[in-house]
């Protein structure tokens, strides 16, 4: 069974990060997930010379780092902590085991991450496990993952953040979110009893709003479209965030410029329509939504490229399913893919930026603007981020109505090279 060990980190490697979990196990059983900590050769030997940043340095010195367990289709037992605070003892390996009770049959997956004092992860792996109706399957052993932990990208760290580490069992979907924007962090939770109907509900939400401005001259149909988008954008950014969290948005809103939602795999749900508005006050036309600061989407298990190629496939009428991808190139998905599921699929599979549009379902209808402005911005010289923005500022203006709902995953500052 395939396993991830993707390094979302860069610099010298203090120590590594293995994992190893049962890859089958019956529904209403436990499996252990058991997480160890390796120094490295060059962490360990005396009067190495190999730089290393504050977190490496802290850990080849035995300070603590938190591992974090992210868990689908797997829950925790009642009481069980998802993190744990590990320190590296001298010579030896430190390690930490994790007990879940399997709850929903089929595929089920473990996200393991390694945080030192920020919300990216210096390292982080993922575990797939099958979840099975009996014990009657015949398989042993252990599936084993690893990666390097080392110094956190500074292109990633420095920017403002909304970090989300999501946990599913049971149609539930628990959110433990962190906000960092203008020197001020803020770790919250959000439980949603109902995801698929809220994600539907939303959807549902959009198509109407689009709906309005269907038959309106193109001078009017993006403002038509956009009230009703923001009202949409006003409900999910109360349902999401709590009220620390929105106060800080609005607080640190002329500090938002290159946000990036770094997440262990949540893709379904619109981050870029969140409106930021003042506390206390219903949103207005002024507000504007998360999606128009130049807004990025990071998924913990792989490492987008700095470099990306530009190739045909961003041109909406050639777009390709996520299983058709040519490593670190640009990919507009299909209208064939599943929002959020495709573009996971494409980036694991060697993708360097993907966009899709959220709520539609796939290629929506009118893509041509932001697609043909996001690809001469990138031909330009412009980085992911710049290029999203102006993108969303064209689409906008056209009267494209998916302009807001757009969602671009890669590497932020991600420029595009020579074919």
């Amino acid at each position: 069974m395939p396993q991830d060990g993707r390094v979302v980190a860069r610099g010298a490697a203090a120590a590594q990060l293995q994992a190893e979990l049962t890859p089958i196990v019956t529904v209403g059983s436990t499996a252990t997930l058991t997480v160890r900590l390796v120094r490295t050769d060059a962490a360990a030997a005396p009067g190495a010379q190999t730089p290393l940043d504050d977190d490496a340095d802290r850990i080849a010195a035995g300070g603590p780092v938190t591992v974090t367990v992210v868990p689908r289709g797997l829950r925790f037992l009642v009481g069980a902590r998802r993190s744990r605070l590990v320190r590296l003892p001298s010579g030896t390996a430190a390690e930490a085991r994790f007990t879940m009770l399997a709850v929903d049959r089929g595929p089920a997956e473990v996200t393991v991450l390694v945080r030192g004092d920020g919300e990216l992860p210096l390292a982080t792996v993922r575990l797939t496990s099958e979840v099975v109706g009996s014990d009657d399957h015949g398989q042993a052993g252990l599936a084993r993952a690893s990666a390097r932990i080392a110094a956190a990208d500074p292109l990633i760290t420095r920017r403002p953040t909304l970090r989300i580490d999501e946990e599913i069992a049971r149609g539930r979907s628990i959110l433990h979110a962190a906000l960092s924007v203008g020197g001020e962090s803020h770790r919250f939770r959000i439980r949603l009893a109902d995801k698929a109907r809220l994600v539907a509900d939303v959807r549902a939400s959009l198509a109407r709003a689009k709906e309005v401005g269907a038959d309106l001259p193109a001078a009017e149909r993006a403002d038509a479209v956009e009230r009703g988008l923001r009202e949409v954008g006003a409900r999910l950014a109360d349902h999401l965030l709590d009220r620390r969290a929105r106060d800080l948005l609005w607080a640190h809103r002329e500090r938002l410029d290159g946000l990036v939602v770094q997440t262990t795999g949540e893709t379904e749900l619109p981050w870029e329509l969140l409106v930021v508005r003042r506390p206390g006050a219903a949103a207005s036309d002024a507000d504007p939504f998360l999606g128009q600061f130049g807004l990025t989407r990071w998924l913990y298990d792989v490492a987008p490229p700095a470099a990306v190629r530009l190739s045909t496939t961003t041109d909406a009428s050639t777009a390709r399913p996520a299983t058709a991808i040519a490593s670190s190139s640009v990919v507009a998905l299909g209208s064939a893919t599943a929002v959020g599921e495709g573009a996971a699929a494409a980036m694991r599979n060697g993708a360097g930026v993907v966009v899709e549009c959220g709520g539609s379902g796939g290629r929506a209808v009118l893509s041509e603007t932001f697609l043909a402005t996001f690809s001469a911005e990138l031909a330009d010289g412009s980085p992911v981020d710049r290029a999203s923005r102006r993108a969303r500022e064209a689409a906008r203006a056209a009267g494209e109505a998916c302009a807001i709902a757009y969602a671009v995953y890669g590497h932020p500052d991600a420029r595009a090279q020579a074919a």
